[in-house]
């Protein structure tokens, strides 16, 4: 403990320098910074104003255990009243007096009296305490609930006037002690099974979802997939989005409790992977920061600390083993936990957990695994993009077609294996199934990475994506397979993809490593897309991380920007630039997910376009950044007098849309940050309103900001009354409707003309 104090002392000292830089690479005029949310859809669930608690079971489970997190094995505590899993337990009241607890309980914790008045000349008062009560009060903050139980008195004071009765009955405004309820409910084990070494196991093995798992964060891990540990709830949201210094413990992996009474002399050992850094995450080392690994004594119900790490430098996953020796962990319930001291403002200060294995008769030199997997996932066997438009695809189809793809396959092993590999693709609209069998590889292979090569569109498979069964779009799913007999673990042979083919250009996987900034005022970004054919582009896709810049930046949500095409940028040739600007938008309801925004007018393209904006203001927007395909010479900047290519590897998630017959977007239900914001007339010559779907509350402001992101209005508004253009210059506007807490509830674009 007294390491930890001094760690989180020393670290309070240098935060605030270290911030400046530890989240930071930078070129000239650009930045890469860590990303500030992931979010999973949590933050946007209606709340009812009930306080409710969900007690979730698990079946408990027995040795061996493993988990590579190729598949996701934590509980999703996202679990509402009315799913059928779902029992009310109990109600658990905050106030109890001699075991009864009613609505309408309150008390004083101050004495409260009778206070009597005779009928003397002159009259006599007389105080006397009210009874007091023993009252049990209870915490209904936490669950388990806890409770103490302290002396009481009646919420009221009396006033008895003998010379004027009945009684005058005073209640206290604001008693201390208020009835409240908390509805308890139990929530069943989930189903689903884990195939171990064919042995069917329960497929829940974590009771609590702070990490994420995935598969694009980490560098070369053991297999596909791991948990990763940062400064992000279990939301996706920070741990403590106001506060950018703040720090603490953040993320939690604890697993369901687990038969362990077994004797010491079984030799039960847990091992595990671990990895700093990789590509997401901040960039350097910081005091304090740490990963550890907690059991859990059940007669004790006392959690104990058997390792810890401080954060290191990237470096290669180590595999570490524990002994759990100790008679006090060896019982029926044991569990063990995993958490980490981190940043708490964002997606800092990542560890990265993979191939966690707990058995007995194991020893400490026991690292052999009899598995071999892939350690990628893969995102497209298209050649440069990841998605092309379906019309210009089926063009030049042949040409579209990657010649062949290489995936990384690892042999855990320490011996030799024979292994096999291939691929299969379908189209979900109908047709065959293609399967090919690519290569074997049956020695040299122990313990090492494995580039394996997969023809696509080359002898001996010469395969393309044959559309026939599909209209105006097309979806394939794709799988690169494995197979090594006998193998541990099925789940990590796999590789699946689905490729969509429909109105939009692509280099992303789809997943943002970290966010691309640029916070020049006038600063200009583009990126470069050799089209397959004529075309007509109508809108550009990016996904906006919502990171909390550091103060006194301009907030992201506050940058401004002009859609802007270019045919060339050395000269600098601009074809398109919209008239009305726009502004970042954060969606809430999933990880990575893209917001469209409409030029102004449909252009023709052709040939070599460069798609990107124009900067209006200072503000760091964080355009997402795919770090796992390198794209970096289609990606230029300008903040000077001249473009320049960037200096990051990595791809921008920025996907210009064309015209076509069908768009699968407009048939994805996408849940906005903001409410719908109607303004008019607009344009506005002398005087708009504005109306809200539910209406615009009392004491509501409204702004207007020009592009360079000042406040050029700012008035009290109401639903009807107009607002006068005298002060606004012609040109456009973003009008933003903020309640009385300052809190945003829409916002849209204004276009003044006089």
């Amino acid at each position: 403990m007294e390491r930890t104090a001094w760690m989180i002392n020393s670290r309070s000292i240098l935060i605030l320098a270290l911030l400046c830089i530890a989240s930071v690479a930078w070129g000239q005029g650009e930045e890469l910074r860590a990303l500030s949310t992931r979010p999973n859809g949590e933050q946007v669930r209606q709340k009812d104003g009930v306080d409710r608690v969900f007690v979730y079971e698990y079946v408990m489970q027995d040795i061996p255990l493993m988990d590579d997190f190729s598949i996701d094995r934590t509980r999703k505590r996202n679990a509402r009243a009315s799913d059928t899993d779902v029992t009310l337990d109990h109600i658990a009241y905050r106030l109890e007096v001699a075991g009864v607890s009613t609505p309408e309980m309150a008390y004083s914790t101050d004495t409260t009296f009778r206070r009597t008045v005779d009928g003397a000349e002159p009259p006599v008062t007389t105080r006397t305490p009210l009874p007091s009560v023993f009252v049990t009060v209870r915490d209904l903050s936490t669950y388990p609930v806890t409770s103490q139980v302290i002396e009481a008195w009646p919420a009221y004071n009396i006033l008895d006037s003998l010379i004027a009765p009945p009684p005058d009955t005073t209640f206290l405004t604001s008693p201390a002690l208020i009835q409240d309820s908390l509805l308890v409910y139990v929530v069943a084990p989930a189903g689903g099974t884990y195939m171990m070494n064919d042995v069917s196991t329960p497929l829940i093995l974590w009771q609590d979802d702070d990490v994420y798992i995935n598969g694009t964060y980490p560098v070369e891990p053991p297999t596909i997939g791991v948990a990763t540990f940062d400064g992000l709830s279990r939301t996706g949201y920070p741990y403590d989005f106001e506060n950018y210094s703040a720090y603490g413990r953040a993320d939690h992996l604890t697993s369901v409790p687990i038969d362990l009474e077994y004797p010491a002399s079984d030799s039960i050992y847990l091992s595990f992977f671990y990895q700093a850094k990789g590509l997401s995450g901040d960039s350097i080392p910081q005091l304090g920061d740490s990963l550890l690994l907690e059991f859990y004594a059940p007669l004790e119900q006392s959690w104990y600390r058997v390792w810890g790490i401080p954060y290191v430098d990237q470096a290669a996953f180590q595999q570490i083993l524990i002994p759990v020796k100790q008679e006090r962990f060896l019982k029926e319930g044991f569990q063990f936990r995993f958490a980490n001291y981190a940043t708490l403002s964002g997606s800092f200060d990542h560890w990265h957990l993979d191939y966690l294995r707990l058995a007995a008769q194991r020893t400490f030199n026991d690292v052999r695994l009899v598995d071999v997997a892939y350690i990628y996932p893969e995102a497209s066997i298209l050649q440069t993009y990841t998605s092309v438009p379906f019309r210009r695809f089926n063009e030049a189809s042949a040409s579209s077609m990657a010649l062949n793809v290489q995936e990384k396959l690892r042999n855990l092993d320490i011996n030799d294996r024979f292994i096999t590999y291939g691929m299969s693709a379908v189209n979900e609209d109908g047709g065959p199934l293609d399967n090919f069998t690519n290569g074997v590889n049956s020695s040299g292979n122990a313990a090492s990475i494995l580039s394996v090569d997969h023809p696509i569109n080359s002898a001996p498979n010469s395969f393309v994506y044959d559309n026939s069964p599909s209209t105006d779009a097309a979806f394939w799913d794709v799988k690169f397979w494995a197979n090594a007999t006998p193998d541990i673990n099925r789940y990590n042979d796999t590789i699946h993809l689905r490729q969509e083919l429909s109105n939009y250009y692509a280099y992303d996987d789809g997943s943002a490593e970290a966010g691309y900034r640029l916070n020049a005022a006038g600063a200009k970004l583009a990126c470069r897309y050799d089209l397959i054919g004529p075309d007509s582009l109508r809108a550009i896709r990016m996904y906006f991380n919502p990171m909390a810049n550091q103060p006194p930046t301009l907030p992201p949500d506050e940058g401004s920007f002009l859609l802007t095409v270019w045919t060339s940028l050395n000269p600098e040739v601009i074809q398109h630039q919209d008239y009305s600007f726009s502004s970042p938008e954060y969606r809430l309801d999933g990880i990575d997910k893209f917001v469209e925004y409409e030029l102004d007018s449909v252009i023709r393209v052709e040939g070599t376009i460069y798609v990107g904006w124009t900067q209006t203001n200072a503000a760091a927007m964080n355009i997402g950044f795919d770090r796992n395909r390198n794209n970096k010479t289609k990606i230029f900047y300008k903040t000077g007098n001249s473009f320049n290519n960037t200096s990051f590897n990595g791809s921008l998630m920025m996907r210009p849309v064309m015209l076509a017959g069908a768009d699968p977007w407009s048939s994805v239900e996408e849940q906005a940050l903001r409410s719908q914001l109607l303004i008019f007339p607009n344009p506005a010559s002398e005087d708009f309103r504005v109306r809200l779907p539910d209406g615009i509350p009392a004491r509501a402001t409204l702004e207007c900001v020009d592009v360079t992101g000042r406040t050029i209005l700012r008035s009290p508004v109401s639903e009807g009354v107009a607002l006068s253009t005298g002060n606004l210059a012609p040109g456009p506007y973003v009008v933003r409707i903020s309640d009385a807490t300052g809190f945003t509830l829409a916002q849209g674009r204004l276009i003044v003309q006089h």
